[in-house]
């Protein structure tokens, strides 16, 4: 009896978050209300608030547990892992899972990163790449930068977060070990090298 309950219920939340995700697209995310979502999932107010305290409560639990779900691998990021695997030209596994882990959750991501989803939960994302991938790059302190290292962290961040936009808003035209691939080459090479504009250097054996 309590399994049934669990997937009654597991399904009726389904429902609203589905229902959320379709209104947001629709009317923008600071406009939908409880009626909005009970009526177009067919439910009652009642069943809503068994659930959720209101709209804000159903949209912060799935920003968190999306965000949560993608963190846990991000921040096991190990840099020079990852250009050892950039060397050899083949993809890191663990940048693997990490787009993997987007590509389960791209439905909802391109309403959030959308015009009519909320513009702090990307800038969330975006910095949590910065905290955890690109200030974790070894420069030398004796590194003749040309720019201050805050500018390079800053423009890493922003192109790679844009194609990982580009690529959600493409509906995944690209497998998650290509993307994996493209942004670690991008990262090893610079985008001349990785666009083709310039030779790549032969892989390391």
């Amino acid at each position: 009896m309590s399994e049934k309950i669990d997937r009654r219920k597991a399904k009726t939340k389904q429902q609203i978050h589905d229902s959320l995700m379709a209104l947001i697209a629709e009317k923008g995310v600071e406009h939908v209300t409880v009626t909005d979502i009970t009526s177009h999932a067919n439910l009652n107010r009642g069943t809503f608030y068994l659930h959720y305290k209101d709209v804000p409560d159903v949209l912060q639990q799935l920003k968190d547990h999306v965000f949560k779900s993608i963190e846990q691998y991000v921040v096991k990021i190990n840099f020079r892992t990852a250009m050892e695997y950039a060397d050899r030209q083949v993809p890191y596994p663990l940048g693997v899972r990490i787009f993997q882990e987007f590509a389960k959750h791209a439905d909802f991501l391109k309403v959030m990163f959308g015009p009519k989803g909320d513009l702090s939960y990307a800038i969330q994302f975006r910095k949590l790449m910065a905290r955890h991938i690109y200030q974790k790059i070894d420069i030398p302190e004796a590194a003749n930068l040309k720019i201050r290292r805050d500018y390079v962290v800053a423009y890493m961040t922003s192109a790679h977060f844009g194609m990982l936009m580009h690529w959600i808003e493409c509906d995944l035209d690209q497998t998650p070990e290509q993307m994996a691939f493209i942004m670690m080459n991008i990262v090893n090479f610079g985008p001349l090298v990785s666009f083709g504009i310039k030779e790549m250097p032969p892989a390391k054996s």
